[in-house]
């Protein structure tokens, strides 16, 4: 970890990690070439205030915050150990300064993604420890050269998603992997490790893909998104069910829960059946599995609606709702939708708005 303040945050993260990993914190003008060759994280503070051995120092060393400091480091620590992978990450409690005018300015992945780091932790986050140990194993699991050969590349891949392979659903949801361009083929071999965790980071865990989180999950199967959540900490069949199809490989619970998408899309199609009892025979099973009464979410197709910062607002209806394309938004992710309401008011979101859904904008419609 590198502070400007690194005697103050010492004991505190200590504390915080617990002996879950081990942890260096030095001052900008005390890191060490050795430090950045064992360290499988970099964790960089924003603002470098107190750092007065910089004053005298020509402007080629004028650094003044963590993201000019992050690249001079990484290239270090590429130079000193060319065969490990350190990933370089962002401290900060000035999200909204570090972000400067992206929208959303709490969008961490975003951020990350454009200044060449891994992730920006903020240091408030009630969860900033078990995330910091996750980045830092998972980091740890992609050291060695990633394989030239592409079938090789694929099956690391499948290793590090934990794919089951005896699922009837796996060649499916390989399919959907592959749909979201995982750097499997063209760069091959080398350090090509940190393209795999920034696909994961960025592309893939903070968006709706071959992998749903539980707002999606629960607009799927019709549940109020709450009760979801309650019947998850249960012992009923739907929770074990949903158990058995949950995500489980590498960076796995560091955004939250996430489940494979043709998993869930068989589990619903399996609940509702061949019958031609429509809506009240899927409710009939669902609460069969549940082992309770549950109210489905209306309407009969729900999608989730997301607010002016992009988070999730709650389920709504196609026919009050449009969809948005954000510059941010991956083209291989599902829609992102947005609550007609939210949108009409203000110009930057109406502007993202899918053409073929513009006309629905007209006041009234």
């Amino acid at each position: 970890v590198v502070d400007d303040e690194a005697d103050d945050l010492r004991y505190t993260l200590e504390l915080g990690l617990g002996g879950a990993a081990n942890v260096r914190v030095r001052h900008p003008s005390h890191v060490e070439r050795d430090d950045l060759k064992d360290a499988h994280l970099v964790l960089m503070d924003y603002r470098l205030d107190h750092w007065p051995e910089r004053e005298a120092q020509p402007a080629a060393f004028d650094v003044r915050t963590g993201l000019a400091l992050a690249a001079v480091l990484r290239e270090v620590a590429d130079r000193e150990a060319p065969d490990r992978l350190t990933a370089v990450a962002l401290h900060t409690g000035h999200l909204s300064e570090v972000g400067r005018t992206i929208r959303p300015p709490h969008s961490g992945h975003v951020v990350a993604r454009l200044n060449n780091l891994e992730w920006v932790f903020e240091k408030n986050e009630a969860s900033l420890y078990r995330r910091v140990v996750q980045l830092a194993h998972a980091t740890q699991r992609l050291q060695g050269d990633w394989p030239a050969d592409s079938s090789a590349s694929e099956t690391r891949a499948r290793e590090l998603l934990d794919l089951d392979d005896g699922a009837e659903w796996s060649k499916r949801a390989w399919r959907e992997v592959r749909e979201c361009q995982p750097p499997l083929y063209e760069f091959g071999g080398g350090s090509h490790g940190v393209l795999f965790l920034r696909w994961l980071l960025h592309q893939i865990l903070p968006y709706p893909c071959f992998l749903w989180d539980i707002s999606w999950v629960a607009a799927r199967l019709r549940i109020p998104e709450e009760a979801l959540r309650q019947l998850m900490t249960s012992d009923s069949d739907l929770a074990r069910d949903l158990r058995r199809l949950k995500y489980t490989g590498i960076l796995a619970g560091f955004l939250g829960d996430r489940w494979w998408r043709t998993a869930i899309e068989d589990y619903a199609w399996e609940l509702a059946g061949e019958s031609s009892g429509g809506a009240a025979e899927f409710q009939r099973r669902l609460c069969a599995k549940a082992g309770k009464a549950l109210e489905l979410v209306l309407p009969r197709d729900p999608v989730v609606c997301l607010d002016g910062d992009f988070k999730v607002e709650g389920v709504g209806s196609p026919e009050i709702a449009v969809r948005v394309r954000p510059d941010h938004w991956p083209p291989f992710a599902d829609p992102a939708w947005m609550d007609v309401e939210t949108v009409r008011d203000d110009p930057e979101l109406s502007a993202m708005v899918e053409p073929l859904d513009r006309y629905r904008m007209a006041a009234g419609s």
